[in-house]
């Protein structure tokens, strides 16, 4: 509560009065007499998000013949210098810029103008970012960004120095194409400079293709058609994963009735998932006079969602379980009634606030009525966290992650769902002040000369409280977007609960098995790939079953040429049933021990560091352990480029598929944490205008963050991946496997942009950056999960290299960090070809 009523508090303080006063400007003359005006736009693709585009406008003025010219010597901080540089640059027609279509520009940090016989000579620098339709504002330039149409960039020179003897305009594109412009005085290869005589000067330009289909006029509805193709198709592969298993509900094994009631649950949240799609697509689309319908459908669905996860539920039978259900039931209806009933109050009553009925104050309102808008987009934003915490919660019990069993269940759960609600509620809180505090960085850029209410159309507190209803109804399309996260973790937690139901002996998922992890690959770790599919609309729905392809043909294609799968052909299924045992696994790492010792020994024979007389007692010994039989199996199973270390590596340090999948997971997760780090901090703080625009987004910050976490899920389900589908990919060494995983990656890639010609360049490098950083984990976690392999002989090596050296042999190690090193190459390459462009 303390939290709400400091936001709310804080979001109702009026912005200072500005100092600058409009009426101090003196008059010009009109004609200014050796007066030079140099203005210069300089466009910049150096990010594939968006277009930086800077003005220099450089002022040479006798002092003698305006007023504040000395102002303009003075601090670049002082009121005197501001107002001064607002006289000069002043142009009345900037006040025809309102709404939420402008953007205001960023100032450069300058300094002061210099004098120097009796010329001052002043520099004024600006910047901005294209990357929506809209006007953008940078000096005396308008950008106008219309849909399907070129930019066009309008320089209307400032009324006091209309009369300049003499102006330059320059213009560089920056790898653009200037469509119309007049005729330039000069043109140079990458710029055009005219010598002005018209007061305004007009040229347009042909935008970048990376940004077309943002700019495009179809976009909104085309879009997001394109987004709720990938959800309903997510929603597709979540049910027909989980349906197999609901004829397992009445199962007389209890794993069996478990993973039957988990595949129902899964099927409700498939439904509710692709509902949710559409009925933010058709109802939540930006629309003026429906506000409070909007908002009401916000705290609706949030409700629903919370209601329908019912997280309450208890797995065990009997009155103490039933009992303490009630319970958690009572407390968790009761906060989400309560919550939801803020927000309905504010929607139902809005006169109780001061607030108009369309929730639009068009004269400012009052600090009760600010704050009711604030707990109306926290109350809207913690039902739809606790709804995603409810079902991660249900999944993550019912598909019993994490916990062995179902006795013995905590008693004391109500503190626990206290203290979540809390932190919940706490992260609402800030994700509302973040967009507050964009509002406020945006209105101060607009503010700098005193013009923000002209330029905004409100005053201050208007334009607030208009921001902090239009959340509500974007909230609950952002918060949407990353319950992908859900959908992984329900098929993580069906996985697991297959495993358990189905202790079978096998090397690998299997039929709906095989169909889950497709279905984690492409959900959890091919979706940072959905962007670079997403530039094309039509393709855009396809990206998963594209991804699930690829996978599941490379898993059937190196099943047979996997190392398991050789030996397993010539033992006729022997291996599995004689590795799963204990007894059959440690006689297989005793006998692999033994040939990587006798491996060596033969290596110190060949560089006669020991008698050669000993080689043929050696090999004696190897082609003893070659004659490899499992139990039961009547003759030597190990075809001749396979040795039993080759099979150890390959079955890995886990006893069932399951737990490979799981150790793996952990690795790669740890291992992803500084790519997670630098992917992050590329797509939001790469350098001071990315970080600026991140500040100045809604959701900027929050988006930073989820990135980070959501690419930490993306690698751990990589992991998980590889893990599970250890022992039937091909390859003797773990490197090699994970590379497969990454041929699954990149095909689907490359059948796009072979499909969409007009995809930037930029993108496609980006995207197989991404894949590049993904090999890079996985690599690591491959040598990692051989080290694992033979973990009962750390005590032998004082490092874990050595153990990884003595493995793969000391020629072996060395192609392993080649390749590694190889990949670290291709990422710094792709890097700086994407950053340098």
């Amino acid at each position: 509560m303390l939290t709400l009523t400091t936001l709310a508090w804080w979001a109702a303080q009026p912005t200072p009065a500005h100092a600058v006063d409009a009426t101090t400007c003196p008059a010009v003359p009109q004609h200014l007499t050796n007066t030079n005006v140099n203005y210069k736009l300089i466009f910049d693709q150096h990010h594939s998000d968006f277009v930086e585009v800077r003005q220099v406008t450089r002022i040479e003025l006798p002092e003698q013949q305006w007023g504040l010219a000395d102002d303009l010597t003075l601090s670049t901080d002082s009121l005197k210098y501001k107002n001064a540089t607002r006289c000069l640059l002043h142009e009345e027609r900037k006040a025809q810029k309102k709404g939420d279509g402008w953007h205001p520009e960023w100032r450069s940090t300058g300094s002061p103008a210099t004098k120097e016989k009796g010329l001052v000579t002043a520099q004024y620098e600006s910047w901005n970012l294209i990357n929506a339709p809209g006007e953008f504002e940078v000096g005396p330039w308008t950008i106008t960004v219309a849909p399907d149409k070129d930019w066009k960039a309008v320089l209307h020179s400032p009324d006091a120095l209309s009369g300049a003897s003499r102006r330059t305009i320059e213009i560089d594109p920056g790898g653009m194409e200037i469509s119309d412009a007049p005729e330039a005085t000069s043109a140079h290869k990458t710029s055009r400079v005219w010598i002005a005589e018209n007061p305004d000067t007009e040229a347009t330009i042909a935008p970048p293709r990376h940004l077309t289909p943002t700019l495009s006029r179809h976009t909104p509805w085309i879009g997001a058609l394109g987004v709720v193709s990938w959800w309903v198709c997510a929603s597709f592969v979540i049910a027909l994963s989980a349906w197999p298993f609901l004829r397992k509900r009445t199962d007389n094994s209890p794993e069996n009735a478990a993973a039957g009631m988990l595949a129902t649950t899964v099927l409700q949240w498939a439904a509710l998932s692709a509902a949710l799609g559409l009925t933010l697509l058709l109802l939540l689309q930006p629309s003026p006079g429906a506000n409070r319908w909007r908002a009401l459908i916000g705290i609706s669905a949030g409700l629903s969602l919370v209601l329908l996860a019912r997280p309450w539920l208890p797995l065990a039978q009997g009155p103490d379980e039933r009992q303490k259900g009630l319970r958690r039931r009572t407390l968790v209806v009761a906060a989400s009634s309560t919550a939801a009933t803020i927000g309905l109050l504010v929607i139902v009553a809005p006169h109780l606030f001061g607030l108009p009925p369309d929730l639009m104050p068009t004269s400012p309102p009052t600090s009760l009525g600010i704050a009711g808008l604030a707990l109306l987009d926290m109350s809207i934003l913690w039902l739809w966290f606790t709804a995603m915490a409810a079902w991660a919660w249900r999944f993550t019990r019912e598909g019993r992650l994490g916990r062995p069993s179902i006795e013995n269940e905590p008693d004391h759960r109500l503190g626990h769902i206290t203290a979540i609600g809390v932190a919940l509620a706490t992260v609402a809180a800030v994700v509302v002040a973040f967009h507050l505090l964009a509002f406020e960085l945006r209105w101060e850029r607009a503010d700098w000369a005193g013009e923000a209410s002209t330029f905004f159309g409100h005053d201050h507190r208007s334009a607030l409280s208009q921001q902090l209803v239009q959340f509500s109804s974007t909230g609950p399309t952002w918060a949407y977007a990353y319950t992908w996260v859900l959908s992984g973790i329900a098929l993580v937690a069906l996985l697991h609960s297959s495993s358990r139901a189905n202790p079978r002996k096998s090397l690998g998922p299997e039929g709906c098995d095989l169909l889950l992890v497709a279905g984690i690959f492409a959900i959890a770790v091919a979706l940072r790939g959905t962007k670079f599919a997403g530039s094309s609309s039509e393709i855009y729905g396809l990206w998963l079953p594209l991804n699930m392809g690829a996978l599941y043909v490379t898993v059937k294609a190196g099943r047979q040429w996997s190392v398991l799968g050789r030996v397993d052909r010539e033992a006729a299924n022997c291996v599995v049933a004689e590795l799963s045992t204990p007894t059959g696994h440690r006689r297989l790492m005793e006998d692999a021990r033994r040939c990587r010792d006798l491996l060596h020994r033969l290596d110190l024979v060949d560089n006669g560091r020991t008698e050669s007389s000993t080689r043929r007692n050696l090999e004696k010994q190897l082609r003893a352990l070659h004659r490899w039989r499992p139990t039961g199996c009547n003759r030597d199973c190990l075809p001749d480029p396979v040795s039993v270390v080759d099979v150890a590596l390959s079955w890995g340090p886990g006893r069932h598929w399951w737990n490979n999948a799981l150790k793996a997971a952990r690795s790669a997760s740890v291992f992803g944490i500084v790519p997670s780090i630098v992917t992050a901090w590329y797509m939001y703080a790469y350098d001071v205008e990315h970080w600026m625009f991140t500040l100045n987004s809604p959701t900027g910050i929050p988006d930073m963050v989820g990135k980070l976490l959501t690419q930490e899920i993306s690698f751990a389900g990589a992991g998980l991946v590889l893990g599970a589908l250890w022992r039937v990919l091909p390859g003797e060494r773990g490197p090699v496997r994970a590379f497969y995983l990454f041929i699954a990656w990149l095909v689907p890639i490359g059948i796009v942009a072979a499909l969409h010609h007009s995809i930037d360049r930029r993108e496609l490098a980006l995207a197989v950056l991404n894949v590049v950083l993904m090999l890079m984990v996985l690599t690591l976690t491959s040598m990692w999960m051989d080290t694992e392999t033979f973990s009962r002989e750390r005590h032998y090596w004082t490092r874990r290299l050595g153990l990884l050296a003595s493995i793969y042999h000391v020629h072996g190690l060395s192609g392993q960090v080649a390749f590694l090193l190889l990949q670290a190459g291709a990422a710094v390459t792709i890097w700086r070809q994407i950053v340098t462009k």
